[in-house]
């Protein structure tokens, strides 16, 4: 393989990061992607299934004034339900055509992003920054843009009416349609569902979790498929325990918040639970456990109950889980008893919505408690990317001109605080990468419930209050997703599986992911560069601070043994014609790293051995007319 070299020098870079640089490029390294390796996501779709968007906004648009967007599918509105061109049945379809129209008429279409997320989320992926000179592109910020509006709901605000509630109606339909429109195109996408939160069994079993997979992996190469973990991490939201067969035990839930808590247990099939509930209200039950292909149902004033045997349940999962759903309607303090008939596991897992970070621990369990186990059940796909968010800033200055500072949510490089964190429910790590996601700025939809709020609308020195605070998990998920659509541009052929590979294989660890791969932090934080890199063919050989040696020197990789990957460094006293390559045991040519003439300096670069077998190899350096050897152990 013939590789291309890209030199970075820590001390003197050929580059001056200027004031059109926004920090979330500079540390995912996506910035370089553009100047260096030329990828902007020219070719591919980004898709997004949220709130709609905000299809005025100048950063969906073209220099030309023309939109960016192919498609709009408003799943709220049925109003194009029976049009010819809509083979689902359900929602409108908004064509480029229809789009452009009406930004040339300025007669509106019907859909709009009434709360603003969906706007953001887009601004994130693919925004192209006309509205702030480049200064807030997103990542890929020549790609194309579909965008199904899947949910709904905003209060009134301003001028603009309130916008009714609406619930996912259909995701499969929502996946088929961007998968029709990108065929139609010729194009590879990616596709975002930024929304969800925990409840379901998160062990890849629920109908959307096999969605996912029916569609993505590496039968479909040019589809990839992103959400989220969840923003329920870092609350006492999530029990877990085991029950000899006999005893009981307490959930103690404390309920804050006036509105509906909801509780979901689930628990293994063979096992049998009889519950009673203790609450404001008094005690009730014992519920007697239902036969498997039943469901028994309670209400009372307090709260709604569902004891689903393994035939039943809300979310058509796959597995014989057996789940318990109660809505509490009335807050206070209640006890869910668990009294195990039979069964041979005990083991439940119990989790409580919404439990808000931001908002207090106002829900929560006060027994039984255990971290983790945060990852939503479409983000549990065996095929899905599932980013979390860490924080990249506490600081920025508003609309009006007045300094704020958000930092109760973790320090500047840790995990956010509410990020959702594995396993998953079967145990799996359920983190695929952490990207930046705290404290972000994107696009913000100007009739929107987002801009009303002043505080976050940041100061941007002329864009006129266009971009504003987009934080957690609903800004790390854009990011990685629009960094896929660079990995695609790359090499369109890519499955999920393997862009899943990819950036497991180039994270990042520092101080704050510790050793990784783990069940918070995944593989580490998303480096884009070195994902599409890897892609491409290049090496990423860096020219780091270092004393020269006297003469020309091969270092110790590390780590050594090896899984997976190696970084190796050399030094050189004088310029010189440098050749760095790999062999086996045998002899025989694995790879050449670097083969070109270098300037005196200490390099390093990463030897990635994640397809070839275990065993020692041997790495060569041949420099200033010396050559200089070590072994590397390759392990699994």
């Amino acid at each position: 393989m013939t590789f291309r070299i890209v030199l970075l020098s820590l001390l003197l870079s050929a580059f001056s990061i200027s004031s059109l640089d926004d920090k979330v490029r500079l540390e995912t390294r996506v910035d370089r992607v553009h100047r260096e390796l030329g990828m902007t996501g020219e070719g591919v779709i980004v898709a997004i299934l949220d709130r709609g968007i905000d299809y005025e906004h100048p950063d969906f648009r073209n220099e030309d004034g023309t939109t960016r967007i192919l498609f709009i599918y408003d799943m709220t509105d049925d109003t194009g339900a029976g049009a010819s061109d809509n083979s689902f049945g359900l929602g409108t379809i908004y064509t480029r055509a229809q789009i452009n129209a009406a930004l040339t008429s300025g007669i509106r279409l019907a859909t709009r992003d009434a709360f603003g997320h969906g706007t953001t989320t887009a601004g994130l992926a693919a925004g192209n920054g006309r509205a702030s000179d480049g200064l807030y592109a997103g990542m890929a910020p020549d790609a194309d843009l579909i965008v199904v509006k899947i949910v709904g709901g905003a209060p009134a605000h301003g001028n603009e009416p309130a916008e009714e509630s609406a619930d996912v109606r259909d995701m499969e339909a929502a996946m088929d349609f961007v998968i029709q429109k990108a065929e139609e195109a010729g194009q590879p996408f990616v596709a975002l569902a930024n929304i969800g939160s925990i409840g379901a069994a998160s062990d890849g079993t629920t109908a959307w979790a096999r969605a996912i997979d029916e569609r993505f992996g590496d039968d479909f190469p040019g589809r990839v498929f992103v959400t989220g973990t969840s923003d329920d991490g870092g609350m006492p939201n999530h029990a877990a325990g085991l029950i000899q067969a006999g005893q009981s035990a307490d959930l103690l839930i404390h309920k804050g918040d006036a509105g509906n808590l909801r509780f979901e247990m689930w628990y293994p099939g063979s096992d049998r639970y009889d519950v009673t509930i203790i609450g404001p209200g008094g005690t009730f039950g014992p519920y007697a456990y239902p036969v498997n292909a039943n469901r028994d149902t309670q209400q009372t004033v307090d709260f709604t109950y569902f004891h689903n045997g393994t035939a039943v349940d809300f979310w058509d999962a796959a597995s014989s889980r057996r789940e318990i759903l109660i809505d509490f309607a009335t807050s206070g303090d209640y006890t869910v008893r668990l009294e195990r008939k039979l069964g041979i596991d005990g083991r439940f897992d119990a989790f409580l919505n919404p439990s808000r970070l931001f908002e207090g621990v106002n829900n929560r369990f006060e027994s039984f408690v255990v971290p983790g186990y945060t990852v939503w059940d479409m983000a549990s796909s065996q095929t899905n990317i599932a980013p979390n968010s860490y924080v990249l800033r506490h600081d920025w200055t508003d609309i009006d001109g007045v300094a704020r500072s958000e930092s109760d949510e973790g320090a500047i490089g840790d995990l956010w605080l509410g990020s959702g964190i594995g396993p998953t429910m079967d145990d799996r790590r359920g983190v695929t990468v952490s990207a930046p996601g705290e404290r972000l700025f994107a696009p913000y939809a100007p009739r929107s419930f987002y801009a009303t709020d002043r505080a976050n609308i940041v100061r941007d020195d002329g864009a006129g209050g266009m971009y504003g605070l987009q934080s957690a998990v609903s800004a790390a998920a854009p990011v990685t997703t629009g960094i896929i659509a660079l990995m695609l541009q790359a090499n369109p052929q890519l499955g999920a599986v393997d862009v899943r590979v990819a950036l497991q294989q180039t994270a990042r660890e520092d101080a704050f992911t510790g050793d990784t791969p783990n069940s918070r932090w995944g593989f580490g934080k998303i480096d884009a560069f070195a994902a599409v890199a890897r892609i491409l063919g290049v090496v990423d050989l860096v020219e780091v601070e270092g004393a020269l040696p006297r003469e020309a020197t091969l270092f110790a990789n590390y780590p050594n043994p090896f899984s997976g990957s190696t970084t190796l460094r050399f030094a050189l006293p004088a310029p010189a014609d440098v050749r760095l390559s790999v062999f086996d045991m045998l002899g025989r040519d694995v790879t050449v790293l670097v083969d070109q003439s270098l300037s005196a300096g200490v390099y390093e670069t990463a030897f990635h051995a994640e397809a070839l077998p275990a065993g020692v190899y041997v790495v060569r350096l041949e420099a200033g007319g010396r050559v200089f050897s070590r072994t590397l152990t390759h392990i699994r």
